[in-house]
């Protein structure tokens, strides 16, 4: 049964479109037919968007002429509840409260009868998408814009910090943002992601969702790298006394952390999505994109499908997405050159969607330590692009820049360690025919 309410606002808002044509097209951009509960209204509504799109004028004689004269009486009592159209965005305010209220309802009729999770999980996601729902369009005039420009200009702004100060001064990444870092295998992209959510959860409450990784085996990176232990004596179940005295002083600030790990395989978008709207999660990383389960007849299709709802999950509520994605094979044979955004694997649909693209892999030079690793932005709609060398401590999960000078520092160990090895080689190899010559 519709309530009284919901009727009142209906024919409120067919009222005002009739008695005031000037307002015709703002209101329709801003409704829809399934607003509308009553068949008649929604044929009036109908009707009136017809006339509107042929550029001819919407009343209640033009609107009688597509519709019948039966429609006559329905016309004027739709003017006589509305004589003038003032407070014509609140009836529809009102209106379409109702309807996402009916159509819960619905959904909750639905969920009573499923028979499995999944089913359930897809009506639960649904539902979100219709409490978070926004008006489709949204219309800004100068005057708006402008003094919506000095109100910001006001303010400092403030951006979501990675934690690496080389990239923080170029990436200007804020709630709404679609981020992909990428990497070759083995480089390291869980473990510097991993760093990234932890350091973000101490402003603000983040989602790691891991496709692959159960949340104990990303407990251990953590624990490594926030408290500086050995992750192979972690794995191993082998920590030292003093690890132990270590893990039990830092404990606290590593709980205080508002980070929230989600074993997700086998999910989807709209999954991960339910999730982060349920969680209050401002911020959300993905763990990795090419695992996402995605609609289409090919993968192709599905990685396309999967880019473009990240793109829309993070714009439409205002969540930022860090989504890890794989290079392609052709990528991880060439690792002595820098990877490129057409390397991104199986779509080019992503490098479309995000608002920035991250590259880390191994440092190529000859003369790099061997734990150097390159972090390289590809791309940045709102900064600069560029690439700088980080230290990766694989022994303690962590990724550390290099200070002014270390760089070249540490190049200059490399080589002479190298040196050095080559040289000891040199002294153990002896010819053959050299052990068989006599004394």
């Amino acid at each position: 049964m519709v309530e009284k309410a919901t009727l009142d606002a209906e024919y409120s808002v067919i009222g005002c479109l009739l008695v005031d044509p000037s307002i015709v097209g703002e209101l329709i951009s801003l409704t829809r037919a399934e607003d509308f509960s009553i068949p008649e209204l929604r044929t009036v509504y109908q009707a009136a968007v017809r006339l509107f799109t042929a550029g001819r004028p919407v009343d209640a004689v033009t609107i009688r002429g597509v519709c019948g004269a039966e429609y006559n009486n329905l016309l004027l009592q739709c003017m006589d509840i509305t004589p003038t159209a003032f407070g014509w965005k609140t009836y529809i305010a009102a209106m379409q409260e109702q309807t996402r209220v009916r159509c819960l309802r619905a959904l909750a009729e639905q969920l009573a009868e499923v028979r499995t999770s999944t089913q359930a999980r897809e009506l639960i996601g649904q539902a979100g998408e219709i409490l978070s729902e926004k008006n489709r369009t949204r219309v800004v005039t100068m005057d708006q814009a402008l003094l919506q420009f000095f109100t910001e200009q006001g303010e400092k702004r403030k951006f979501i910090s990675y934690g690496l100060d080389k990239l923080d001064r170029r990436l200007y990444s804020d709630h709404g943002d679609f981020v992909v870092l990428a990497g070759r295998p083995s480089a390291g992209k869980t473990a510097l992601a991993l760093q990234m959510a932890a350091h973000m959860g101490q402003q603000e409450r983040v989602g790691f969702y891991s496709l692959e990784t159960s949340p104990a085996k990303l407990t251990n990176r953590l624990v490594a790298n926030r408290c500086i232990i050995d992750f192979a004596r972690i794995n191993r179940r082998e920590m030292t006394d003093e690890e132990w005295q270590r893990a039990a002083t830092w404990k606290k600030e590593v709980t205080a952390t508002d980070l929230e790990l989600v074993h997700a395989p086998g999910w989807g978008v709209q999954d991960i999505l339910t999730t982060a709207l349920a969680r209050r999660q401002r911020i959300v990383f993905i763990d990795y994109l090419q695992e996402l389960r995605g609609r289409g007849r090919d993968r192709f299709e599905q990685v396309t499908n999967i880019s473009l709802d990240l793109h829309t999950m993070a714009q439409e509520h205002g969540i930022l997405v860090v989504a890890l994605s794989q290079f392609s094979r052709a990528a991880a044979s060439r690792a002595d050159a820098a990877p490129t955004l057409t390397d991104l694997r199986e779509s080019g649909q992503i490098e479309q969607d995000a608002d920035a693209v991250l590259a880390l892999y191994l440092d190529p030079d000859e003369d790099a330590p061997a734990d150097d690793r390159k972090l390289r932005v590809l791309k940045n709609k709102e900064g600069r692009l560029g690439e700088f060398s980080l230290s990766f401590d694989g022994q303690h999960q962590l990724f550390a820049e290099y200070m002014d000078g270390q760089l070249a520092a540490a190049r200059h160990v490399a080589r002479v360690e190298k040196s050095h090895r080559g040289q000891q080689s040199e002294i153990k190899t002896v010819p053959e025919e050299a052990k068989n010559e006599p004394a």
